[in-house]
Parts: structure tokens; sequence; C-alpha cells
């Protein structure tokens, strides 16, 4: 189901014949900045910050707390564009829909997630150093001509507001330790935030039933809450010294994980095995800390 056309199927402001009058060497700069917002390098990157934990200025369960704000803006994504059904630019090169932007909303979710968890420097620059990120993400995508303006500004108002209310209702803010995190989640909110993520996952298949991307973040998501669930206290505690061997073990087994559930969910046809792929890889994650942890005993 998609909502009637509105004027916003008609949403060019002028940007993209601004987007075409750049110069070669500046829109291939923004084609690689735009990875930034990639759901996939995002994935990794709090998947290898779960693994080492508070070594990298994260603590592991604010890294959980921050992969569950990832998997909530893959439904919000994919749910809000098969809603509102409006094409991306005539010019992009990829097809699909456009509104509101993936990248955008991802990247406010999770850039801006993290510096509110991580408990390293001041928080204000930490939030500078987001918002400067999410900027950078959101004008890419106008540069490189697969999104309007309407579609990434959007976007970052959607990410703002869910990761506003995800905290507002979950850990809260603290802001009177200038160096500190500024919310530091438990054990229920980590579990309750994978719970919304299905959710979104779950309505987002109203609307949009077979998209591969939501059928593995739907498997993701319940394979968070059920291994969260089970052992995510002890995961949290689980304590890693760095060495090659844990680099090793951790972070292949990572890679693993990674490459499996994004293999999976381009390559199968299957709803189920897509579905399994998430599961099992979201547990497989989750775990890699007390794998390692036990390895080193």
């Amino acid at each position: 189901m998609t909502l009637p056309a509105t004027p916003l199927a008609t949403r060019g402001v002028g940007e993209i014949a601004f987007a075409e009058s750049l110069p070669e060497a500046v829109t291939a700069v923004f084609w690689w900045l735009t990875h930034l917002g990639n759901p996939y390098l995002l994935l990794a990157l709090v998947a290898l910050a779960y693994l080492f934990g508070d070594r990298v200025g994260l603590s592991r369960r604010g890294a959980a707390f921050a992969l569950a704000l990832g998997l909530c803006a893959i439904g919000l994504t994919i749910g809000l564009k098969h809603l509102f059904g409006l094409p991306r630019p005539p010019t992009s090169y990829r097809g699909g829909l456009g509104f509101p932007s993936g990248h955008a909303l991802g990247s406010t979710t999770f850039w801006g997630g993290v510096a509110v968890l991580a408990h390293r420097g001041r928080w204000r620059r930490r939030l500078a150093v987001s918002g400067a990120v999410v900027a950078v993400v959101a004008l890419s995508r106008v540069v490189i001509g697969v999104h309007y303006l309407a579609d990434v500004v959007a976007g970052v108002a959607i990410g703002s507001v869910f990761l506003a209310a995800a905290f507002a209702l979950g850990p809260g803010f603290d802001p009177t330790d200038r160096v500190g995190a500024l919310a530091r989640p438990d054990h229920r909110h980590v579990t309750a935030l994978f719970a919304v993520a299905l959710v979104l996952g779950l309505a987002g298949l109203l609307v949009a039933p077979g998209e591969s991307e939501l059928l593995l973040g739907i498997g993701t998501a319940g394979g968070g809450v059920a291994a969260w669930h089970r052992f995510g206290r002890r995961a949290a505690e689980a304590r890693i010294e760095p060495s090659g061997r844990a680099l090793a073990i951790g972070g292949g087994g990572a890679a693993l994980a990674l490459g499996v559930m994004s293999g999976t969910a381009k390559l199968a046809d299957s709803a189920a095995l897509i579905l399994l792929a998430g599961a099992v890889g979201s547990v497989a994650l989750l775990a890699l800390p007390l794998v390692v942890a036990r390895e080193r005993d």
C-alpha cells in the first residue's frame, strides 16, 4: 500500500541541475564520502566496537544499543519509502524509491547514537562531529544524484526524532559529565530496543512484503532479542585483551557472520532463509565476546 500522489512527487527545487553542474572531481569525492552512511559499513563498525568494548570508547552495552538503533532505522526507512512510494530523481543511477533517504536516516541514527553513547571526549564535541558526518552523508546523496534535497532533509529529521525518542523513553540523557557518555543503557534497554526494531520491521512488511533487507533486519532483531536476553549480561562483562589472536578470532568471526548475512539477503529467494541468516548471524555477533574470552582462557 502506498499513499496517493502528492506534491512531494515533484519535490525537486533545482538541486539536481546544481549537482550536475559540479566538476567531476567534486562528485568523485562525494562518491567516497557517501559510504559513511552505508548500512553494511555501519554494521561492521558497530560489530567491531561491540567486540572490543570500552577499549574503543564505547561500552559493549552501548554498542549493542547502537546496533539495535541501526536495525530500527532499517525498518523505518523501508516502511516509510514504500508507504510514500516516491521515486528517486530521473537522473539517478539507482532505481527504487527515494523518500526518505535511507542513508540520511540511518547515518543520523547511527552516528548520533554513537555520539550519545561514547564515553571519550567531550559530548558537545562528539555531537558536533557526528552532526558534520551526517551533513556530509546527506549532501553526498544529493550531489551524486540519487536523492532530492527533500529526501535527505526528511531522513535527517525522522532519524533525529526517533533517536531522541529512543533515548528519552529508554536510558535517558545525563549531560552533567562533560566528558562521559550522555546515556548509559542497561540490559533491559538493549533488549527493549531490539524488540522495537523487530516490531518496526514487522510493521514494514505490511507495505513492503518480500523486501530482502527488511527480512534480514527482522531476523537480526529477533535474534538480538533472544540472544541479549539469554546471555547479554555475560557478554557485556566479558574481558578481551587486545591481541592478534583476539583480532583474528573476533574479527574473522564478525566478517564471516556479516558476509553470510549480506550474501544471503542479496542472493537468496527464500524469505525463511533470509530470516534465519539474520537471526543466526545476530546471535553469532552478540556471542563473539564470550567466544573470544573463552579462547583466551
